[in-house]
């Protein structure tokens, strides 16, 4: 199965904090344990619930959507031969995940695609959203009507935490994302000799380096971890990460097209 996610480590900062005097102690909820559920990833997924082997975002999708393929088994030869004789031709093979990214593609067309034989998800990609207003209340970090103590009123809001994005680097000059860049350091540049590197001016290696981020994935998953909600034109916005006082250690291990650079130069040499 496709995903998309961030990876942030925080570092360093005073995490621990007491709860309000007029809130009293702080307890902690019940948790129930996770139901494991046995069979294929695609026979139990949330994610398509009518099981008709396309994800339910593109259900009432219009028009043309960046589409992947997931297989039951590895992608063959024969089909890349099914999506080219329907017009079709792959722009990446992901041997990892046992699928296949297939570009643009008119949503009229996703019935076809899920009926291939041995695809059993038909999903979008490259179309990042950032939901601010909804995700930071519902992981406790704002308070809302459903929540109303969140960990601001906790005084935690990540003042004095680095957090360490590992991603494909993170545009900080948004104004949402302003002055929290403190170190970084760019693990694309992996081999000396790698022509990027060269025509960047060599691997720089004391942490002064600022990665840019020319795919997005990063910039998005440091705004769900620490935007300030301050939008591009300058207005203020409830589209604010969990830790908005939080500052940016920017690791960049994904080039634009958010591959690694171990698989970098496996697909370079294939």
């Amino acid at each position: 199965m496709m995903a998309t996610f961030c990876l942030a480590v925080v570092l360093a900062g005073d995490v621990a904090a007491s709860a309000n005097a007029e809130h009293g102690e702080t307890k902690v909820p019940i948790r129930i344990p996770f139901q494991t559920i046995d069979g294929p990833w695609w026979t139990t997924t949330s994610l398509d619930t009518d099981r008709n082997r396309i994800h339910d975002s593109l259900q009432h999708e219009r028009g043309v959507v960046h589409i992947g393929l997931s297989y039951d088994r590895a992608v063959t030869d024969q089909d890349i031969s099914h999506l080219q004789n329907m017009g079709i031709t792959p722009r990446l093979e992901l041997p990892a995940v046992q699928a296949v990214l297939i570009g643009e593609v008119n949503v009229a067309q996703l019935d076809d695609l899920a009926n291939l034989p041995h695809v059993v998800m038909v999903e979008r990609y490259g179309s990042l959203v950032f939901y601010g207003d909804i995700q930071t209340p519902a992981v406790k970090a704002r308070a809302s009507e459903y929540y109303p103590l969140g960990a601001w009123d906790l005084g935690l809001s990540g003042k004095g935490v680095n957090i360490a994005l590992t991603d494909t680097g993170v545009d900080n000059e948004h104004p949402g994302l302003q002055d929290k860049f403190v170190a970084g350091y760019d693990a694309v540049c992996f081999v000396h000799s790698d022509p990027q590197c060269l025509l960047a001016g060599g691997r720089v290696t004391d942490g002064s380096f600022d990665p840019d981020d020319g795919n997005q994935h990063g910039t998005a998953c440091m705004g769900m971890a620490a935007a300030t909600g301050i939008e591009s034109d300058g207005s203020v916005s409830n589209f604010t990460g969990a830790a908005p006082n939080a500052s940016l250690i920017d690791v960049r291990i994904g080039t634009d097209v958010g591959a690694g650079p171990f698989e970098n130069y496996l697909l370079e040499q294939e």
